[in-house]
């Protein structure tokens, strides 16, 4: 290896070593919440479903704190619809069948709405199976998008909503 090139490497490697100590952003999708979100806490109401329940599960990883009596509440309305058919016809036995699951988180503190927000997900199953077949791969389907809406309205949760100080 040439000096040159030794040289222009050394460069290189200082200058990004710079560029990354001089950053302040704090990742959305990361391990680690949003600036002043380490100390947000939600009593979280009761589960309606086996969807929300799902979701309730993904959201309370995510805010671990400790809630107390006048900490604010996070409910969640959710429901699943099967979307109209499918645009495949390839298999004459087995259909693709579109799974939708609707979420919408609510956060009040005494009957005040403090932050709102809707998300979906979508997927799929093959459907026209055997019956028990065919109810499991729905159920599956179901929670596959409840937990990817899950991850959908912790992100909107971390962006969007800021506690009171």
């Amino acid at each position: 290896m040439t000096r040159t090139k030794l040289l222009s490497l050394a460069t290189m490697a200082l200058l990004a070593s710079l560029l990354t100590a001089c950053t302040s952003f704090t990742p959305v999708y990361g391990d680690r919440p949003g600036a002043g979100m380490e100390s947000v806490r939600f009593n979280f109401a009761s589960p309606d479903s086996r969807i929300e329940q799902i979701i309730f599960d993904r959201l309370k990883l995510a805010f671990p704190g400790e809630a107390g009596p006048n900490d604010p509440v996070l409910d969640i309305a959710a429901s699943a619809v099967s979307l109209p058919g499918s645009m495949s016809n390839a298999f004459a036995v087995a259909r693709p069948t579109n799974v939708r699951v609707q979420a919408t988180v609510t956060i009040t503190n005494d009957d005040r709405v403090l932050f709102e927000a809707t998300r979906f997900a979508d997927t799929a199953y093959q459907s026209g199976k055997l019956t028990p077949v065919d109810i499991a791969s729905s159920q599956g389907a179901q929670e596959t998008a409840a937990r990817a809406a899950a991850e959908s309205l912790r992100i909107s949760v971390l962006s969007g909503y800021r506690p009171a100080p």
